[in-house]
């Protein structure tokens, strides 16, 4: 079986950033880790816009600025307009992932598919971990009110272009409507000052992350799990696939452009996808209380969160805490298409919310190589237990 070293050296040290070379040696890396482990991988090509997300900042900007701008000049009309387009669009490429701006500089890439068949299969478990990388300013906890300020800031900008073009009709009021213009320009430019730099700045940064714990570690763990499948006999009824996929980095592209295709139609046999982030910091497993887009977001799937704490007590004595706080990961394109999720995460010690992770801390110091044996072991008892249990 293939040891932690070659695969952290080039999981753990490496940055594989979505459009560079690196990424695609990295899925040819992957391919030929799988084949060394008696498992049969392919690469599956899909076009990635991999400056995506670093547009929408910048798009952002423009908008924040530019709002601004119609707002002071006195062009009330004209920022409303903004203020409903520009937003509209940019929610329809995050969210719904049309190409407003995204098709610029879309290049194929790979994600990497392998299966283990079963000896009778009644149901399908997809094992899911992204192996791309991104290099941000900010990291995911201080990115986090800038999303969630988002929807109170267009509101905001609906409401102070309404308020500028009412002053003139409302003279009474004309002052408190005026007022609030002012704030809605204000609070516009300094929005897209921050989405910019949430989004786009890190593309400029000189270090870049080699993405230890986000996610090289859980891609490891499952070259090592797909080993240990593979040398076992085979499972009674659960077909098992491993999936490595790219582009999450750029705004979960790559799971959703896979779960579109293949579940266009309910799947042949009863299909459940188990996530992994971060794994290697601990053997402390939670699960992601839910999966966010901008207006909607997904529970985990129950009967996997069940499942995933039963095999997690008997293990390591222990129950699996289900976060209070939602995400965004490969998970919610699966759930968005009706098919059962549920991401899985360990915590670094002493820490309610890992840290430092888009940024070139993410290291491979972070991974602690008897956490990845106990993820890894636990894993092999979840699969196990779902094959002998069901779902």
């Amino acid at each position: 079986m293939i040891g932690w070293d070659e695969l952290l050296g080039r999981l753990a040290e490496t940055p594989r950033e979505n459009g560079t070379a690196a990424l695609h040696e990295t899925a040819s890396f992957l391919v030929d880790a799988l084949g060394r482990s008696g498992v049969d991988a392919e690469l599956v090509r899909f076009t990635a816009q991999p400056y995506g997300l670093r547009l929408v900042g910048v798009v952002a900007l423009v908008m924040g600025l530019l709002y601004f701008r119609l707002m002071r000049k006195g062009k009330r009309a004209a920022a409303l307009i903004l203020a409903v387009v520009v937003p509209v669009l940019l929610l329809a490429e995050r969210d719904h992932y049309a190409t407003i701006v995204g098709w610029i500089g879309a290049q194929p890439q790979y994600h990497v598919a392998a299966r283990l068949p079963a000896r009778a299969a009644v149901q399908r478990l997809v094992l899911t971990a992204h192996y791309d990388t991104k290099t941000d300013v900010l990291d995911h906890v201080q990115r986090a009110p800038i999303d969630y300020l988002t929807l109170p800031v267009v509101v905001l900008m609906v409401l102070g272009a309404l308020a500028g073009i009412g002053a003139a009709r409302f003279r009474r009021r004309a002052r408190a409507l005026e007022r609030l213009g002012t704030a809605a320009a204000w609070a516009a430019a300094l929005y897209g000052v921050g989405a910019f730099v949430a989004l786009s700045v890190g593309a400029f940064l000189p270090s870049r992350s080699p993405g230890a714990l986000d996610n090289g570690g859980s891609c490891a763990v499952l070259v090592r799990l797909a080993g240990a499948l593979a040398e076992a006999p085979p499972l009674e009824r659960t077909d098992v696939e491993v999936l490595l996929l790219s582009a999450e980095e750029v705004g979960v592209q790559g799971s959703w452009e896979y779960a579109a295709k293949r579940f266009a139609s309910p799947p042949a046999l009863p299909t459940f996808v188990v996530n992994l982030e971060g794994l290697g910091a601990s053997t402390g497993h939670v699960v992601l209380g839910g999966e966010r887009f901008t207006l909607r977001t997904f529970p985990p799937d129950p009967r996997l969160v069940a499942l995933l704490d039963d095999v997690h007590r008997e293990r390591f004595g222990e129950p699996v805490e289900v976060t209070a706080y939602a995400g965004a990961t490969d998970a919610r394109s699966f759930l968005a298409h009706g098919i059962p999720a549920a991401t899985l995460m360990t915590r670094e010690p002493g820490q309610r919310f890992t840290r430092g992770l888009h940024s070139a801390r993410d290291v491979r110091s972070r991974l602690d190589p008897a956490a990845l044996d106990a993820s890894t072991a636990y894993l092999l008892d979840v699969v196990r237990a779902i094959d002998a249990r069901g779902l």
